[in-house]
């Protein structure tokens, strides 16, 4: 932005930028201006779900130099994301995934892109926009004739297949894929029972003699925990759902983390349902478990119930976040084991969509 310079020669300098056909700078940049402007005369408004006054907000009129291109750019790149999202809502099958509120953003580097197999890529960006060869999509396209799934009878969708099919959930196969996430899930919690981390605090400020140059100091552990639910003993014990695990009476909840000395129980219900679902699914599995916390409750326990999600394509749902989050799981850590979750389910729904029309299978 040339007119922002303090060189009167340069700042009436008019360059001229090559861009698309479809896109201008000059009308972009005039457009994120004409924004800003109308913007500070609104005022401060809520953003997303946050409450009023939770967010500051940078105005116009007060910004100067680098701060006022860095509003330019930011705005337009809003504006950019805005059309996006209209044009994705516009579209009722491929623009599904703008209605996944509780589902978080699937980060991907290029290098992790690089080295991915090409099946894997063709499955997670076909299934995300519903355009996998399903029947009905075949049927859609003119490729095919009946949209009947082949093992129920009932219409094959990637829905269907995924998460729907009557046969596929008798058969064990969601079983199948739950199981082997609910394993890393476990052995995630069993590793990181009673760690703790330190506060994100703002750090002191040295600065050397003569202000040249200045560092933030290392900082210091305080009081001030994050609060853990893990915390005030160390005797907890973690068992699961699974097979080689024993399994609990009654409801069985997958996971249970029980201290015995201070009568703590912490049950986490994992589900993978179909990402538009998940808050469908994180209501049921609440309701389901509310008299059983009760019960413990009435016994003298202290009940937790925490119901998590993640997707059937690999997305992975904001309650697991929060989990780990609660268990003091956080920075890297966390940030792996996210997306070990999230890998381990897509890879099992592209084994199951590898066998959708396969009627006897053998899980190993």
């Amino acid at each position: 932005m040339l007119e922002d310079s303090e060189d009167p020669i340069v700042k009436t300098v008019q360059s001229t930028i090559k861009t698309g056909r479809k896109w201008k700078v000059v009308e972009a940049v005039d457009e994120a201006k004409e924004c800003l402007k109308i913007k500070e005369v609104i005022g401060q408004t809520q953003t997303d779900r946050k409450g009023l006054g939770s967010s500051t907000a940078k105005w116009w009129s007060k910004a100067e130099g680098k701060e006022k291109r860095d509003m330019v750019i930011n705005e337009i790149r809003l504006n950019e994301d805005s059309r996006r999202v209209q044009k994705a809502v516009q579209q009722p099958q491929q623009g599904q995934w703008t209605n996944w509120d509780n589902a978080l953003q699937k980060s991907l580097t290029w290098n992790e892109i690089w080295h991915m197999a090409p099946l894997r890529i063709s499955f997670l960006i076909r299934s995300v926009y519903d355009l996998l060869p399903s029947n009905a999509n075949l049927v859609r396209w003119g490729k095919k004739e009946d949209p009947t799934c082949p093992l129920c009878q009932g219409r094959q969708t990637t829905e269907h297949v995924l998460s729907s099919c009557k046969i596929a959930l008798s058969q064990g196969r969601y079983t199948w894929r739950h199981n082997r996430v609910l394993q890393e899930l476990a052995a995630i919690i069993s590793t990181a029972k009673g760690e703790t981390t330190l506060p994100n605090t703002n750090a002191l400020i040295f600065t050397t003699e003569g202000g040249a140059k200045s560092w933030h100091g290392r900082p210091v552990r305080t009081t001030n925990q994050i609060k853990c639910l893990l915390d005030g003993c160390d005797d907890w014990d973690v068992s699961a759902d699974l097979p080689e695990w024993d399994s609990h009476p009654r409801l069985r909840p997958d996971i249970v983390i029980h201290s015995a000395s201070t009568q703590q129980l912490i049950m986490v219900e994992l589900t993978v349902p179909y990402e538009n679902r998940m808050e469908e699914a994180h209501i049921y599995k609440r309701e389901k478990y509310m008299n059983l916390s009760k019960e413990q409750e009435n016994a003298g326990y202290k009940a937790v119930v925490m119901p998590v999600e993640v997707g059937a394509r690999g997305f992975v749902g904001s309650s697991v976040y929060d989990l780990l989050a609660k268990l003091s799981i956080c920075g890297n850590k966390r940030t792996k084991a996210l997306k070990l979750l999230a890998e381990i389910a897509e890879n099992s729904s592209r084994w199951i969509w590898s066998r959708r029309n396969e009627r006897f299978l053998h899980m190993d």
